[in-house]
């Protein structure tokens, strides 16, 4: 079983990014788009001041700052294959139902900053014309 288990962790690696995988490296890299690209709000039912201080960061007004969230960012994906990626490193070897997690979050992954990324989010690295999804990838 043992040989099993690392076939499909190599096989994972080549085909998802090891943060979907690696919870840790997840941590460490979210925490990076926290410290360095104003990745936020922490909780977006109660954003605080977070969306004056994007504003104040590209020079718009707050209302335009709002409408520039992960969910239509152009480096956010959301692709069948990446959410896979993302369910396989939720469920691990557990049978639980990842998708839930997945669409009740809104995850998707950031090729820019290599995190799972809410879509309720934000940072300074946004990109126009987003997400990527399947129809992208043909």
């Amino acid at each position: 079983m043992k040989k099993f288990t690392l076939m499909r962790q190599e096989l994972l690696e080549e085909t998802c990014p090891v943060a979907t995988q690696d919870i840790h490296t997840n941590v460490e890299n979210r925490q990076h788009a926290i410290d360095e690209y104003n990745y936020g709000p922490a909780n977006p039912a109660e954003p605080e001041d977070y969306w004056q201080k994007s504003a104040d960061i590209w020079g718009i007004e707050v209302d335009t700052a709002k409408t520039m969230k992960c969910e239509n960012c152009a480096a956010f994906d959301i692709s069948d294959k990446m959410r896979k990626c993302i369910a396989t490193g939720i469920k691990g070897d557990e049978t639980i139902d990842a998708m839930a997690t997945i669409e009740k979050s809104d995850l998707g992954y950031c090729n820019l900053l290599h995190f799972k990324c809410a879509g309720s989010r934000s940072c300074k690295v946004w990109l126009t014309n987003g997400p990527i999804d399947d129809a992208d990838l043909t």
